[in-house]
């Protein structure tokens, strides 16, 4: 058992709430509580909220969790540990690249046989054609150097350009200008590289009480823009404790803006929710519950796709 857990049993024990009262009031499965108090925190479904689960154990049992976080900081799960063996996006780009490669290639190979079959089957044609065409000259009776050569008017057309159009007043229109398919075709690759880069996810992990829990992956930004429609008290502050802000806030403030890119945890303490709209990278965040007073926790992970 780790000193931490030892920590948070005995001031279970200490206050008599079993494990099965604990899970009403964590809103936490009492396996969890229990591999919480025994250290096994590679039991619980994810590392990079681990510490949430803790927190809501230490405040169940009316200890405070900052100074717990600081006193075993050693013990705590690292949720950015989790993605350290997963190979960089250049790596994973570069194996996608050579798979198409080689797919390319494959489907190329595939399509020779059908090509060479193609051409030996239009040249066995063409020869067909020629042959007879040199047999009814033939059997027409009037020998090939004294036939005439009916008389063909030569025409270079270009079927590219289009005939002037006459204006009212007389003057040639010019034809319009031809669309540039190259131009059309960057368009579309920019649209497509647009779609490709479009990867951020903020994603509701869980709701104890009135404090809901979220993981932004798939960016490496995590820019936060507050507005209010009312009076509201807001607070703000990280995973290690450190406030950014906490007074009361109203309708004539300007918008709060905050870039927590650095950052790993950020937990938001709104008294009036009802007053307040939260983004996170430009994307409206929806409250997942209806109630006044209430706390978002926001896990950022950027090395996750």
């Amino acid at each position: 058992m780790s000193e931490l857990g030892q920590r948070l049993k005995q001031a279970r024990e200490e206050r008599s709430i079993s494990l099965e009262e604990l899970q009403e009031l964590t809103k936490i499965q009492k396996r969890y509580l229990a591999a919480i108090e025994e250290g096994r925190f590679d039991a619980l479904p994810g590392k990079f909220y681990a510490r949430a689960f803790i927190k809501s154990y230490a405040e169940a049992v009316n200890i405070n969790p900052d100074q717990l976080f600081d006193e075993f900081s050693n013990e705590l799960p690292n949720p950015r540990k989790e993605v350290t063996d997963l190979p960089s996006r250049s790596e994973r780009t570069k194996d996608k690249s050579k798979a198409k490669v080689t797919t390319n290639r494959s489907k190329f190979r595939s399509l020779i046989p059908a090509l060479v079959a193609g051409i030996c089957l239009v040249a066995i044609v063409f020869g067909i054609w020629v042959y007879l065409q040199n047999n009814n000259e033939g059997a027409e009776g009037v020998p090939s150097g004294d036939q005439e050569e009916p008389f063909e008017e030569e025409i270079n057309v270009d079927l590219n350009d289009e005939p002037p159009v006459d204006n009212e007043d007389g003057t040639e229109e010019e034809p319009a200008p031809e669309q540039d398919i190259n131009q059309e075709e960057d368009i579309s690759d920019e649209e497509e590289v647009a779609e490709v880069t479009t990867e951020q996810q903020l994603t509701h992990l869980e709701t104890q009480g009135n404090h809901s829990y979220y993981e932004l992956v798939g960016t490496d930004q995590f820019l936060v823009d507050i507005n209010y429609t009312g009076t509201s008290y807001v607070g703000i502050s990280n995973g290690k404790g450190n406030t950014f802000y906490a007074a009361n806030a109203t309708e004539n403030d300007e918008t709060m803006s905050y870039d927590f890119s650095e950052e790993e945890e950020i937990e938001f303490n709104f008294g009036a929710s009802p007053f307040v709209e939260l983004r996170v990278n430009g994307e409206h965040l929806e409250f997942p519950i209806d109630t006044v007073h209430q706390k978002v926790t926001v896990t950022f992970n950027p090395d996750v796709d």
